[in-house]
């Protein structure tokens, strides 16, 4: 079973660091290896040791002939020890890594020295567990092992529960409910192999040294081989190993998957957003070409009406907003030329008044009448190309009032929120409309993709918020409540301006 459970979990662990190759995949990898070296060499024990009763045999090497065979394996007790000793100690390293790197706690993220002070301890344990040095310690007596052990054990659960409590209280401090259901499957991996290390962390290093003593602490470790374990403890036992073996694995591989799917999708997107930048310049010089004629076409048709008599004032209205929505387009075809062309924005330190301020005019200029509601902290400041981003932020402010118009709720009202969640600044627009279909979810974003009628609708907005977005370094994200429309949440990497003046202070 645990041999099972540690293979499953250094297997799932490997697309992960295949796929992300960060500092976050190699430490998962890195705490999956620790913990299969820890276990593997924990059964190797049990197999030598032997004096175990059939049911536990069963349930930890399935048949008595494996246990016979890791039995009689050449390994000495040096590099058992040595190999129980670099599992049980990397992998509350790896843990607290982990911990420190998800948490947002600014007396982590404030102090990188931590993350290396975190390293002494379990380098002191590791060079005072190697065989030959702790064979040299061996005559200073029972004292000094007993206090050698304590300080191990000791610090090895004070890692693995300081890890925990940085991601509970993350957990707890996240305010977004796709960002929470996200860090939930991280939380719940992290805490079932926690409790899986836990249940074997007793087991030290100078007991495999000492294989043949019976008076050196047996009471930890693999001490419940000591004695034939009682119907209770043995389902007790199966039990844990089984719960904190599947929810890790299934956390992992559920975290896998969706790496893998996350990672493919943005490689299919990617191709679809290759595609429309080649023809986009095409297809923007036809569109204005047109709007041109246009625009000839009706001086032609005010110079005529004019010497008309009927109804003159409603068609001279008419002509005009004909003239203004031409002049609007053929501005922002331009633009989005400019976009495709240079595949480059100006980033520069802008406020986020400034930029619901903009979108907002712009909005209000669109639909005069449209309900918006702005609740912004004006002050923050992100990285940012004011006119563009500003311009995705508009683009999702009129889809959201139309999807409230569509859903006949034009009580309600637009709004436009800013978050602090975790490294982003997150700006959602929320609207009341009918929600997006669920087979509509991943294409939304896709150029020229439209579930609206496709003679006024090109497909094309979602596409440039996501293009525009994504130009800042940053993603976008939905989500449908049921029955009460959908919020589009705009993640900014989040902008301190304080940490970058100190870093010019010479």
């Amino acid at each position: 079973m645990l041999l099972l459970l540690a293979a499953g979990l250094l297997i799932g662990s490997l697309p992960v660091l295949l796929t992300k190759k960060n500092r976050e995949s190699l430490l998962l990898s890195g705490m999956c290896l620790s913990l299969t070296l820890f276990l593997a060499g924990v059964m190797i024990l049990i197999a030598k040791k032997g004096g175990i009763s059939k049911e536990l045999e069963l349930f930890l090497f399935f048949s008595h002939d494996l246990r016979l065979w890791i039995q009689y394996r050449l390994i000495t007790l040096g590099q058992l020890g040595y190999l129980i000793a670099i599992g049980r100690h990397l992998f509350p390293l790896f843990l607290l890594e982990m911990a420190m790197c998800y948490s947002m706690l600014p007396a982590v993220r404030k102090h990188p020295i931590l993350r290396r002070l975190a390293l002494l301890l379990p380098a002191i344990s590791l060079v005072l567990y190697w065989p030959a040095l702790y064979r040299l310690m061996l005559p200073l007596g029972e004292g000094f092992r007993t206090a050698l052990y304590y300080f191990s054990y000791f610090w090895v659960v004070g890692y693995v529960l300081l890890a925990l409590f940085l991601l509970v209280y993350e957990f707890l401090s996240i305010t977004m409910n796709f960002c929470r259901r996200q860090f939930l499957q991280i939380l719940v991996c992290m805490v079932a192999l926690s409790l899986l290390y836990l249940l074997y962390c007793g087991q030290d290093p100078g007991q495999v040294y000492q294989f043949y003593s019976y008076d050196y602490l047996w009471i930890k470790g693999a001490g419940y081989l000591q004695y034939t374990l009682s119907v209770g403890g043995y389902v007790l036992l199966v039990v844990g190993n089984i719960i904190c073996g599947v929810l890790g694995l299934g956390s992992l591989l559920r975290y896998t998957q969706d790496s893998l799917i996350n990672d493919r999708d943005e490689v299919v997107l990617e191709r679809k957003f290759d595609v429309a930048r080649t023809g986009a310049s095409v297809f923007v010089h036809s569109i204005k070409n047109q709007l041109l004629a246009n625009r000839v076409l009706h001086k032609r048709i005010r110079a005529e009406l004019a010497q008309a008599e009927p109804d003159l004032d409603k068609v001279r209205a008419w002509a005009s907003s004909l003239c203004e929505n031409n002049e609007q387009l053929i501005a922002r075809s331009e633009e989005l030329y400019r976009t495709v062309k240079a595949k480059s924005v100006r980033l520069v330190p802008t406020s986020l008044g400034q930029l619901s301020d903009l979108a907002a005019s712009r909005f209000h200029h669109k639909y005069p009448d449209g309900s918006l509601l702005v609740e912004v902290d004006r002050d923050v400041q992100v990285l940012a190309d004011e006119n563009y981003l500003s311009e995705a932020i508009y683009n999702l402010l009129t889809n959201g009032w139309e999807s409230n118009l569509l859903a006949n709720r034009a009580n309600c009202a637009v709004t436009l929120y800013s978050h602090q969640e975790r490294l982003y600044t997150v700006l959602e627009v929320r609207d009341h409309g009918t929600g997006i279909p669920h087979a509509a979810l991943k294409h939304i974003c896709e150029p020229f993709y439209s579930s609206k009628n496709s003679n006024y609708n090109w497909g094309m907005g979602l596409y440039h918020v996501q293009t525009i977005i994504r130009s800042h370094l940053g993603s976008l994200r939905v989500e449908n409540r049921a029955g009460d429309g959908a919020s589009f949440f705009l993640l900014l990497p989040r902008y301190d301006q304080r940490s970058i003046r100190r870093r010019r202070i010479p």
